[in-house]
Formats: structure tokens, sequence, C-alpha cells
């Protein structure tokens, strides 16, 4: 798992061992006190630079049958499409630190349900090139991937991708229904959850949300899924987990309560990265995304409507 950015996987190889956290929050906590400008921008890093993984060996398994190409963003980078089966397309979107190969285990299920499905690898994760990544930056690439594909017949999105696909959605990417895992609808509040997690101090978390919304031109408030959510009309099913630890369910509660129609799934015990490969959550993303379910009922917890 990523300090500031967590792919989704519980535990990951390389993650920081229980003393390298305490000794990073002691001297985060320091150097916020001691050089509160400098704490800034270091945070502004890591809260911007996702990290690489390798690809699961039930990821490759998945990504075997994968046709891989490429696509060229206007930006420069080069980054890599799978596609798997044919008829209407269904984008694969995967959160901060993630890969495409992590949202592979929707593939099969939807290709044998007649859907073409893609996924892609944002820029600074998984094969695509780039270090540093952002909210709105990652908006642009959906943006782009989505103008690339064509209309969109649906949208598997996971934590940050998700709420990239809704920013993107605001600023024109055509798709018509959406499923999101763990969308976290306040970025202002991740931030300042990773600063204290990190041990940096809210001065400093303040400082650092200003140098983002002067590097990238646009207020975190402008970017909450709540204030955007009350324009969309396209039918949205959300799962998430009362116990994720990365992304607080009230997150996923207040997207629903704000997105006219959309449902909430409400599950236990599966946390951030496990809700991905539940086979109940599987089924009913297929059904949904076909039109043949609603997305009422429950996965070992209770269907909330907007």
């Amino acid at each position: 798992m990523s300090i500031t950015h967590p792919s989704g996987q519980s535990r990951q190889p390389g993650r920081p061992d229980p003393l390298m956290i305490r000794l990073t929050r002691t001297a985060a906590a320091l150097a916020s006190r001691a050089v509160p400008g400098l704490s800034a921008g270091v945070l502004e890093r890591l809260f911007t630079t996702p990290r690489r993984y390798a690809v699961q060996p039930h990821e490759a398994d998945r990504m075997a049958d994968a046709r891989t190409g490429h696509l060229e963003l206007a930006e420069g980078l080069r980054i890599p499409l799978y596609r798997w089966g044919n008829g209407p397309t269904v984008l694969l979107i995967h959160g901060m630190s993630g890969r495409g190969s992590q949202m592979a285990g929707f593939a099969a299920p939807l290709a044998a349900a007649g859907f073409s499905v893609v996924a892609f690898d944002a820029p600074g994760h998984g094969a695509a090139p780039g270090k540093r990544f952002s909210l709105p930056e990652y908006a642009q690439v959906v943006l782009q991937v989505a103008g690339h594909l064509g209309p969109l017949a649906g949208v598997v999105a996971h934590s940050v991708g998700a709420a990239a696909m809704t920013l993107a959605l605001s600023e024109g990417a055509e798709t018509g229904r959406l499923v999101y895992f763990a969308p976290p609808e306040d970025m202002e509040g991740h931030l300042f959850r990773v600063a204290r997690f990190l041990g940096f101090s809210t001065r400093v978390a303040g400082r650092t949300q200003r140098r983002l919304e002067t590097r990238l031109g646009v207020p975190m408030e402008a970017l909450r899924g709540r204030n955007i959510a009350r324009t969309m009309t396209r039918p949205l099913l959300v799962f998430h987990d009362r116990g994720d630890g990365i992304v607080p369910f009230s997150d996923g509660a207040t997207l629903i309560r704000h997105w006219p129609g959309a449902r909430l799934v409400a599950t236990e015990g599966l946390g951030h990265a496990r809700i991905l490969r539940d086979a109940e959550a599987l089924d009913r993303t297929v059904r949904f995304l076909a039109g043949r379910q609603s997305g009422q009922g429950t996965i070992g917890s209770e269907d909330v409507a907007a």
C-alpha cells in the first residue's frame, strides 16, 4: 500500500514496516514545526506521486487474454490500453497507485455479457510513463481515453479513478451507466487525512492545499463530488465498504445523496481492495451495466437509496 495514495491492496510488497512509519511521522512532525514551507512541498510531492506495484499473479492470468494497444495523449505520453471482447465499450478505471490489471477481474464477465472491455494504465502507473499525478490531470486523461474509444456504454471505476470520472463527466465525457467502487468525494479531506497519517501538521496540510490549488489552477472545493453530482443524470451504482480504511464510507454515502437516482451498496469486511474481487459485486456490476438490475439487494449489508 502506498502511504499517500493506496492502490487498494491491503498489503503490498514493499510496504513500510511499523518502525519506518513511526520514524516518518516523527520526522514529519518535527519538520512541520521547524520548516513548514519546506514540509508543505514535501507533502505535495508525496500526495501527487503514485507508487508502482508489480502485477499480481491473479491479475497476470486475467491479462493473458487482453489485446494490448497504445494511446498517445495530448501531453506527449504514450499509455497502454488493454481490450477484451467485442461490442459496446465499457471502460475500467483504476485508482491512484493502481494499474489496469487491477481491474481485469471485470473483463471476462463483461465480455461474456457482450461488451468490449477496455482498461488502461494512467501516466505514472503500471507500464505507463510519468511520475506525478493529480485528480484534475487524471480527469483529462479519462476525457482523452473516453474520446478515443467513442461514446461509452458504461464505466467501472475504483477509488480516485471514480472521482476522475465524475470530474470528466462535468467536462463533457460521454457514457451510459456507471459503477463506482469506494469513490472519494472530498479530496481536501483526503489530503488532510494523508497529512495526519504521515505526521504532518494541519497547518502544513493547509499550505499544501494552497500550493496544489495554485499549481493546478482549481480550488479543491470545485472538485467535490457532491457539487458535480447534483447535475448528473446517468444511472450510478456505488459499492463501498463500511470498514474502508482508505476512503471513508461517508464519502460514498455523500456522493449518492447528491446524485439523482444513485444507489449505494454498503458492504462489510471487503475493505478498499477485496471489494473489487467480490463475486457478488462483480455479478451485480455486470447486471447493472447490461440493464438487467436496478442495483437493489445487498452484499453483507444494506442497499441505500439516494
